[in-house]
């Protein structure tokens, strides 16, 4: 007895209830349930051959927009700004940068990007 012989004989005994042949090739099941052995077909339909040899490349699954990517590059030059502040090097270099000027800078950022989400009154 061949693999597909010994699937219909599961299949007629009321082990498999569908066509498990047919399943694994990828064809049209011959039968469902749980035919006699004797009545179930012995040839398998072909399975369907494509029509051209392509390879589709999908589009990438995940499409970051570009906030998150700019999150992700000031969280990284966050960290590396408080790991180098631990060192003695660090220690020297962010003495010498002028932390007024920067904070300044970051309340106008912060500022316009907090008028962008007011609620205008009707």
């Amino acid at each position: 007895m061949s693999w597909i012989n010994d699937l219909d004989a599961l299949a007629s005994a009321g082990v498999l209830n569908f066509d498990a042949p047919a399943y694994i090739r990828g064809t049209q099941p011959r039968y469902y349930g749980n035919p006699a052995f004797e009545t179930i077909p012995e040839n398998l339909p072909k399975p369907e051959q494509p029509k051209a040899d392509v390879f589709d490349k999908s589009p990438t699954p995940v499409k970051n927009p570009s906030w998150k990517k700019w999150l992700l590059g000031l969280m990284a030059a966050g960290c590396i700004i408080f790991r180098a502040s631990k060192t003695k090097a660090g220690k020297k270099l962010l003495s010498k940068i002028n932390f007024k000027n920067l904070k300044s800078v970051i309340v106008k950022a912060f500022n316009k990007v907090k008028n962008c989400f007011k609620k205008v009154k009707p």
